[in-house]
Order: structure tokens, then C-alpha cells, then sequence
């Protein structure tokens, strides 16, 4: 099985999100993941609970009440509700393993310190989740790993790449599997109510067709984030996401069946 960044960062939440998912994912004994999932990882999960973490240190901040009325003001425009739906859930994890009764100034230490564990502790939790990472691009900075600096705060900045400077292989990825990316890009545009990710993964797709090297710009390889990862790990008989308008037409091009352990669907695709 293909896990998907989506279930990676499910099962860090807390338990009514992630026991349906680890039960589902527990049958099957060979759990792969894609390299490019540790970079999404960081992007949408890690970089949240540093955010957390940074509040925490705040002077004007003195409870965990506090923190969330922060979020809340502070990430309020549209496109920033997932990011506060994140955070939302990662203190949700934190209360619901620390609800004992003590200060408010005690708790926000504590989830300063659950923030900090989480983060640095994050490649050893990912090896647990998987049997597999497969590696098909090397990217860079999914290998570069959340360091603490000398001022207690957490670095999980995530640097820019650009094609005067390349650094990982997901041109020649791109380029080995192009059929593959080519006959995802042209699915998405054949349907009726595509995704917005879906026409920004056709869109760049086609660009990368015309020349690989678009990809060494961070700020366009991760417009095929979920192909990227799909593609790596093609090998694999089964994908397991959470995002199903997404990864439904992704499976679907792949020929894989698409379990999603959130809503309890499987969508088989013909061999």
C-alpha cells in the first residue's frame, strides 16, 4: 500500500481521527511512502506546530485559550482556514494526551513542550508509520530535518529551490515517467469539474513537458505534489489518501483501488 501525506498527518491527530485510520491501514503489512510525503509532512503539519511552538514563547501569551484566540485572528483570511483547522487539531491532540488540572501558565509550558517533542521527533515518527520510503525524486529538503536554534525556537523553514541551482532529481523523474504525469494532466482536463489542484497539476504538467527543469523550482514541483507522490510509488498495489478529489482520478489513471480510511470508501479502478 501507497500511504499518502493525508494519513500520515491523520494519524497524528487525535484519536477519533487516527484509530480509524491506523485500523484500516494495520491489515497491510508492507506500508510505502514517498520521500516528497516528508516534505508535504513538514509543509502542512510540522510547520503548524512550530507556529504553535512560536506562540507559546510569546510574552503576550498566557494560556492555551490564548494561543487559539491568536489563530484564530491571525489566520482569519480564507484560504488560511485549513491552516487554522490544523492547528485546531494539533492542540486538540495535545489536550486530549495532557487534560490534567493544573495553571494555565503550566499548560502552555506543556504544550510548548508537546510542540517541540512532536517536531524534532518527527522522522522517527514517520519510520514508524511506514515500512518504506521510496525516493524517486531526492529532494533535498525532504531530507533536511527540523533543527532547534540556540534561542529555544524551532527552524522547520523549508529553503527554495531553483534550476540555476539544482539540487534533487525530480527532472529525470519527471522525465522517466512522463507518460505517466502526461495521461494524469490529460485526465484532469478532460473532466467536467476538475479540482483547482488537479488544472494547477495539468498546467504545470504540460510546462514540464515542454521542459523538465520546471520542476527544479519549488514553486512549481509541488503543483504535482500528489502525481509526484503517486508516481513514486506506483509499484505499490493499493493507495490509501484522504483527499479524494484528488486522489481519485489519480488512482483511477493508475489503475490502483483508492481506500480512504477517513470515510470509510474505496474506489476500485479496473486493471
Amino acid at each position: 500500500m501507497l500511504v499518502d501525506t493525508s494519513l500520515l498527518i491523520e494519524q497524528q491527530k487525535r484519536a477519533e481521527y487516527a484509530q480509524p485510520v491506523c485500523k484500516a491501514l494495520r491489515r497491510f503489512r508492507f506500508k510505502g511512502t514517498s520521500s516528497y510525503s516528508r516534505l508535504e509532512f513538514k509543509r502542512a503539519w510540522l510547520q503548524r506546530l512550530a507556529y504553535i511552538h512560536a506562540l507559546c514563547r510569546r510574552s503576550d501569551i498566557h494560556s492555551v485559550n490564548d494561543v487559539f484566540t491568536k489563530i484564530n485572528r491571525s489566520l482569519s483570511s480564507q484560504w488560511q482556514l485549513r491552516h487554522v483547522k490544523t492547528c485546531v487539531d494539533a492542540i486538540g491532540r495535545f489536550l486530549e494526551i495532557d487534560d490534567r488540572a493544573i495553571s494555565s501558565r503550566a499548560q502552555l509550558t506543556r504544550l510548548k513542550g508537546y510542540c517541540k517533542h512532536a517536531i524534532l521527533a518527527s522522522a522517527e515518527t514517520l519510520e514508524r508509520m511506514v515500512t518504506h520510503e521510496f525516493d524517486g525524486t531526492q529532494c533535498a529538503r525532504a531530507r533536511e530535518r527540523p533543527v532547534e536554534q540556540p534561542d529555544g525556537s524551532i527552524d522547520v523553514a523549508i529553503r527554495q529551490c531553483r534550476p540555476e541551482s539544482i539540487q534533487c532529481t525530480v527532472h529525470n523523474f519527471f522525465e522517466l515517467h512522463k507518460q505517466d504525469f502526461k495521461a494524469i494532466a490529460r485526465h484532469a482536463e478532460e473532466m467536467d469539474k476538475a479540482s483547482d489542484e488537479l488544472k494547477k497539476l495539468a498546467q504545470h504538467t504540460r510546462l514540464a513537458l515542454k521542459d523538465p527543469v520546471h520542476l527544479c523550482d519549488d514553486r512549481n514541483c509541488r503543483r504535482l505534489a500528489d502525481a509526484l507522490i503517486a508516481v513514486d510509488g506506483k509499484d505499490m498495489e493499493v493507495y490509501a489518501a484522504n483527499n479524494d478529489r484528488e486522489w481519485g482520478p489519480i488512482a483511477t489513471v493508475m489503475k490502483k483501488p483508492l481506500l480512504n480510511p477517513v470515510t470509510g470508501e474505496r474506489h476500485d479502478s479496473q486493471r
